[in-house]
Formats: C-alpha cells, structure tokens, sequence
C-alpha cells in the first residue's frame, strides 16, 4: 500500500476539495503531489516535464480534461506517461473511446475508496515491470473488520489491503515488528470466518503521523487448507474485476 519508490503525480481537478482528497491519500501513500485547478494550468505544468502519471478531470474550466488530451497529442506528448481519467459526470460507457483514441490510460469515478484510488494509481505506475504486475494483480484493496489477538490481548482492526500471502491492517494499536497474531476476518460475501495466524512484517514507520494507511503489513503464517482455498479464490476474482476496470 506505501510506496517505497515516490512517483511525481499532477492531479488536475476544478474541485479543491477533491484536489485535497487525492493529495492527501497520494502522499500518505507515499508518492509526491502537485495539483492543477484546470485545464490551463495543467498545460503550463506538463510543460515543465518530470510528471510520471497524470490524474486528469474531464470536467474542468479553461480547458477542460478531453482538451488537456488532445493538446498533449499535438505536443509530442502522447504516452510519455500514463493518464488516469476521473470523472462525476460521465458514465464510462459514454467516452472510452474518445479516451482510448486520445492516449489515455485508465478511467476512474470520484467516489472511491483511498484504497482503491492507490491501487489504480500504483497499477498504472508499475504495470512495465513483470514482477509487479504479478504483485498487483495478487494484492486488492479492501475494506474488512478484522479481530485479531497477541499474546492476551484482543484488538480490533480493519483490514485494507489484502493477498494471498498477507494483508495490511489498519489500526492504532502499537505493535512490535516480529510480533504474533491471529487474525479472524469474514471474506465480503461469506458468513465464514477465517481464522488466520500471522506475523508483524513492517510498518509505515518513516511518517509516523499517518491516518489514512496507519497499521502493519502483516505475513500469514498458518491457517487451514479450506480457509486457504476461500482465500485464493476471492483474491483471483476480485482482482481480475479491478483490473478490467481500471484498464481502458
């Protein structure tokens, strides 16, 4: 979910308040963060290079988003990086194919989580490399209640993001690297309650004052043969529809 490898990400947006929102989650997620309030201004800072993906507002004054396209397909732009499309207006049926001919990359509602917003961003930014694609295609963002215990204690928390090999566990509960728990979460859909043994990995620990993705990327160690298939089965099919989604 945090990014070791920062990317530079203009997001262009008439809305402040969306412009905040996306800033908020990019960075908590660790990449660096410029904005544009429309269309002009996006032009004027693509001109200054260094952008590696481009979140882009069809509906913006000035020069609206399909305007930002077609300028960049004039300018020997087209494809030096990849354009996530957002939207609140339209429906996506209504202009993939305009999207598709223009160069963009990815089409995206505004009304997503910020775990799946990093999950479309953090695919298009790593999609070239073989090894990530497999992760990303393993790893799908969530929002799960999830009980978990270490040692005597018993903690509730929320898991976000989730693989067949691990998961992040959102929570503001101190915990060691190293550290044992088990974990009992329903998957979304079934009644079922896996109960799963795992292990502290890591943490977001370089910005200590995180809200949206505060918790542990945590290590599954145990669990049974069935729980193990309901899992597996869930992450094939959830990110096999992420990923129709998000690709144009």
């Amino acid at each position: 979910m945090v990014t070791g490898e920062p990317k530079n990400i203009l997001v262009a947006d008439d809305s402040l308040f969306f412009r905040i929102k996306l800033s908020d989650v990019l960075i908590e997620a660790g990449h660096k963060v410029t904005a544009a309030k429309d269309g002009a201004e996006t032009i004027e800072r693509l001109k200054g290079g260094g952008t590696d993906l481009l979140i882009l507002d069809l509906q913006m004054p000035v020069i609206d988003g399909f305007g930002v396209l077609k300028w960049m397909g004039e300018n020997g732009r087209k494809g030096a990086f990849p354009v996530l499309a957002i939207t609140g207006v339209f429906e996506p049926a209504e202009v993939i194919e305009d999207l598709k001919a223009l160069g963009a990359s990815g089409f995206m509602p505004k009304d997503l989580s910020p775990e799946e917003i990093v999950f479309r961003v953090n695919r298009l930014l790593f999609f070239d490399r073989p090894s990530d694609k497999r992760t990303l295609g393993e790893r799908v963002p969530v929002t799960i209640p999830a009980d978990f215990t270490y040692g005597n204690a018993r903690k509730s928390g929320t898991i976000i993001n989730l693989s067949e090999t691990g998961a992040f566990l959102h929570t503001d509960v101190e915990l060691l690297k190293g550290t044992p728990i088990r974990l009992r979460f329903a998957l979304p859909g079934s009644v079922k309650v896996l109960d799963v043994g795992a292990i502290v990995r890591w943490f977001p620990y370089e910005i200590v004052s995180r809200i949206i993705f505060c918790g542990y990327g945590v290590l599954f160690t145990s669990m049974s043969t069935e729980d193990r298939r309901r899992l597996n089965e869930f992450i094939s099919t959830e990110a096999a529809r992420l990923l129709e989604a998000i690709d144009l």
